[in-house]
């Protein structure tokens, strides 16, 4: 089976080395080349692959007007753009890496129930749900799209959220003990996943995710466990970080609840993947 993975960017890069390392022991050949979403996905022939991945997006960057155009041409267009050429070359499947971000919630459970709204101002977001929509308008039965709804990604220099909870780590001794938590997902885990859902040609929407929550504190005091530094948990701190969590989007992040329910039937999230206990001590 040959994938093209557009985008080389930290997800791409790792599961294009994942996929490639893990079916030494497989029954079936993964062949993954990786391109850039500028020019290299242009020059390269689609028809040689089975399946194309993107990627490719704009994220963890500021977002200003300035920069809004930039989301909906990576984020929507670009992959739009993909996605037809895939289909013209007799690509079977085109997996779009989306983000759960489209929920448009910074708190609280996403169930089968929570309908995709993304926040206002949120180019990411926005940019993310309407190319969603737009693939799922050039789908047909020899043309499949598969949508992947990530939460946060972490792992060994990973970039966004999780990096700037490490640089953090670093200046808290005392940490709040909010009781929180978040779906997350470990990159290998993450690799494994869309290596399972490429190699068996499936289609829809998934939200994969470690299979436990991930809470802010322990977290944090496991970081530092690792760096040589002790830290302490404060019930105090936490009740007063609880209390402001509606005002401060930065503490609402990194220590209020987002998380998928662990449901089989929610997401197509019943597929056998790789969860290598959580990999609480890789990053």
């Amino acid at each position: 089976m040959r994938v093209l993975v557009i985008g080389g960017g930290y997800i791409g890069q790792n599961f294009a080395q994942y996929a490639s390392s893990r079916c030494v022991n497989e029954d079936i050949a993964f062949a993954v080349d990786v391109v850039d979403a500028r020019i290299g996905w242009k020059n390269t022939h689609f028809e040689n692959y089975d399946a194309v991945l993107f990627a490719a997006g704009i994220a963890h960057r500021k977002q200003t007007r300035q920069n809004k155009h930039l989301y909906y041409e990576v984020n929507r267009d670009l992959a739009i753009a993909v996605a037809k050429k895939a289909k013209t070359a007799h690509v079977r499947q085109f997996v779009y890496l989306s983000s759960m971000s489209v929920y448009g919630k910074q708190q609280g459970e996403i169930t089968a129930h929570t309908m995709p709204c993304p926040r206002d101002n949120d180019y990411y977001g926005h940019s993310k749900f309407q190319a969603e929509e737009a693939l799922k308008k050039i789908a047909a039965e020899n043309f499949k799209i598969t949508v992947v709804r990530p939460p946060m990604v972490y792992g060994l220099n990973c970039p966004g959220k999780f990096s700037q909870l490490l640089r953090l780590s670093k200046f808290m001794p005392i940490v709040p003990d909010t009781q929180n938590k978040r779906s997350m997902i470990y990159i290998d885990n993450l690799s494994d996943f869309l290596y399972m859902i490429i190699k068996n040609e499936m289609s829809g929407i998934f939200c994969p995710q470690n299979k436990t929550y991930i809470n802010t504190a322990h977290l944090i005091r496991k970081i530092r466990q690792k760096q040589g530094k002790k830290t302490a948990t404060s019930l105090v701190l936490g009740a007063i970080v609880h209390a402001i969590l509606p005002f401060c989007p930065p503490l609402k992040n990194a220590f209020g609840s987002l998380y998928y329910v662990h449901l089989p039937s929610f997401a197509n999230q019943n597929i056998d993947y790789l969860c290598i206990a959580d990999a609480e001590e890789e990053y």
